[in-house]
């Protein structure tokens, strides 16, 4: 009897148990037929439909994520400034949240506009947004409303951020102040429905902002902070979400291109999950999106402050904060410098003379005035005057032989020298050209013709980013030309006057070698020894000084100096340099000017 009873009671908890199970299913999962399987193994839950296969939660997440992209409309989750308030105005139906702080949202917002802050305010709201009309969201600049508008997208909240935020954007917006008022309005609870495993990494996004501090708080990392980064060889992985034609014109040095867009998300798992990930795009708003959708993924990252930096949302971004970028003329810069050969980019006036005599194949530029080249000039020499000439002619200077230049003593023909170098040119200059060099070798006189040459059309091929740096380059001594910098040099009086003045304005770089640097410098002079691989050493440079910058003559400070302003330095070079014999009264010491040991 004792054992009916126990199998009685078995018999019964179990109907109890399915019972509840059954309404469980019913209350949580309906017409999904699906039942949560417990995993005592500490992994994620998996759940079971009936059939052999499993299927972790998280992938209902991933999917979400992945739909965000896919779906991607052609907004791309954004709204201009413009637009937005043209909503407003037409009183059309929509859902507005305020992100900024509850102080900066009293003192006015946008008529209608709920504050929600970037915090667990958000998640906790979640349920309370609406699904069944457009949400705009504006924070500040726009970065952190993109990271909204990626969680309530994920959430199915059709969310989009406005452009450039209320500091960059909407106040921007003329006659934007109608729109703005100080009346709170409270938001209405809603309870739509959020599917628990989004709803709980939702919350978690928003709960790992708490207490978080710079340099990541908010998932941002300053420009200065990530510079700082990129100095001390911090371990990171960077990633420019600009479109690849953008990316190849100008992008921060190191990083790794993954264009914003539908497709986006199919090279996310090429991305590394155990290295800090630091996004940029533009303005920093669509970078705010991928962090969002990174972060709902697992992988850590942040987003640039500002991103690359545009007119609108400046002093924020990498290159309004004056910050160095990679571009195509970077890189060929860097390597005409790292690929240096032993000639260093010059010719012996005396071995260049002979290759005249001997009817070497090559191209001769002569860069002094027409008035001197027609007075006389190497036989077969073109001019080309260190001007706009030299960019417009550029793509007409030949690429299939050795060119060289010479102007007057070697210093501006080394600045064309490499500007030519950049452009894909095999260029050198002639030592301490016509009146130092030149005009000294014995019989020169044979070889000086004052027939002119005719440029021969050419039409080289020259990337479009190049040639507009180098229509920069050229356009850019005109506006220097009244000034002690005239073209792109500074005389050696001129020089000992801000000295003496102790004018903080420059930085003196001398590019000798060490030796002589410390036999004898000028006062106040930093060290970068010119030769293969200084470039290394430019990021040590200043980017808010003019880098006034020497060598022995000039030749080579020239070449530096062309090198540093087609990397975005404001430099200049030393007139006759520290000064040598055979280029005097030209130079420092030549003008008896003081040098410190």
């Amino acid at each position: 009897m004792n054992l009916n009873k126990k199998w009685i009671g078995i018999f019964l908890i179990c109907c109890l148990l399915f019972a509840v199970i059954g309404c469980s299913n019913d209350n949580n999962n309906e017409n999904t037929g699906l039942q949560i399987v417990e995993n005592n193994n500490n992994e994620s839950p998996v759940v079971d439909d009936g059939s052999d296969a499993v299927v972790e939660t998280e992938d209902a997440l991933s999917e979400a994520v992945m739909a965000y992209y896919e779906s991607m409309p052609d907004h791309i989750y954004k709204i201009g400034q413009a637009d937005f308030l043209e909503k407003v105005e037409n009183g059309e139906d929509m859902f507005i949240i305020d992100m900024r702080s509850e102080a900066d949202y009293d003192k006015g917002h946008i008529e209608g506009a709920v504050h929600l802050g970037f915090n667990t305010t958000m998640s906790d709201a979640l349920m309370d947004i609406p699904q069944d009309q457009p949400v705009f969201i504006y924070c500040y600049s726009g970065q952190t409303a993109g990271q909204a508008v990626a969680t309530l997208n994920v959430a199915g909240i059709d969310a989009r951020s406005v452009n450039l935020g209320w500091n960059f954007g909407i106040s921007k917006v003329e006659g934007y102040e109608k729109y703005v008022s100080t009346e709170k309005t409270e938001i209405t609870p809603l309870g739509f429905d959020i599917p628990g495993d989004i709803k709980t990494a939702v919350d978690e996004f928003y709960k790992s902002l708490e207490g978080a501090e710079a340099p990541y708080k908010n998932n941002i990392v300053s420009e200065a902070d990530f510079k700082a980064m990129m100095d001390e060889d911090q371990a990171y992985y960077l990633l420019s979400i600009r479109q690849e034609k953008d990316f190849q014109a100008a992008h921060i040095p190191g990083a790794n291109l993954l264009p914003f867009g539908k497709d986006m998300a199919k090279g996310f798992s090429d991305l590394p999950k155990d290295e800090k990930i630091v996004v940029y795009c533009y303005s920093g708003q669509t970078a705010g999106q991928t962090v969002a959708a990174l972060r709902l993924l697992g992988y850590d990252a942040v987003s640039l402050k500002g991103g690359m930096g545009v007119g609108a949302n400046a002093p924020l971004g990498w290159i309004n904060n004056g910050f160095i970028v990679e571009t195509p003329v970077s890189i060929n810069v860097n390597q005409y410098f790292a690929e240096m050969p032993e000639h260093i980019y010059k010719i012996g006036q005396a071995d260049f003379v002979e290759k005249v005599v001997n009817g070497d194949d090559m191209f001769i530029i002569d860069m002094r005035s027409g008035a001197d080249y027609d007075k006389g000039h190497i036989e077969g020499a073109v001019n080309i005057t260190f001007n706009t000439m030299m960019s417009d002619q550029l793509m007409n200077i030949p690429q299939d032989k050795e060119v060289f230049i010479y102007c007057y003593s070697g210093q501006t023909a080394g600045q064309a020298v490499a500007t030519l170098n950049v452009a894909g040119i095999n260029a050198r200059s002639v030592n301490l050209g016509w009146n130092f060099g030149i005009s000294k070798v014995e019989g020169v006189e044979a070889i000086t013709s004052t027939e002119a040459v005719e440029i021969t059309p050419l039409a080289y091929d020259i990337d479009p980013n190049i040639q507009a740096a180098m229509d920069a380059y050229y356009t850019g001594l005109a506006e220097v030309s009244d000034s002690i910098y005239k073209n792109y040099m500074i005389s050696e009086e001129n020089l000992k006057n801000l000295i003496d003045s102790e004018d903080d304005s420059i930085y003196i770089l001398s590019v000798r070698q060490e030796d002589a640097y410390k036999e004898g410098h000028i006062p106040g002079a930093n060290l970068l020894a010119f030769g293969k691989g200084m470039e290394s050493g430019f990021s040590s440079l200043p980017t808010d000084k003019t880098i006034v910058v020497y060598c022995y003559s000039g030749q080579t400070a020239g070449q530096v100096v062309a090198g540093l302003r087609l990397l975005g330095f404001d430099a200049v070079s030393l007139r006759g340099g520290m000064g040598v014999g055979a280029n005097a009264p030209l130079g420092w010491i030549n003008q008896g000017y003081e040098i410190v040991k």
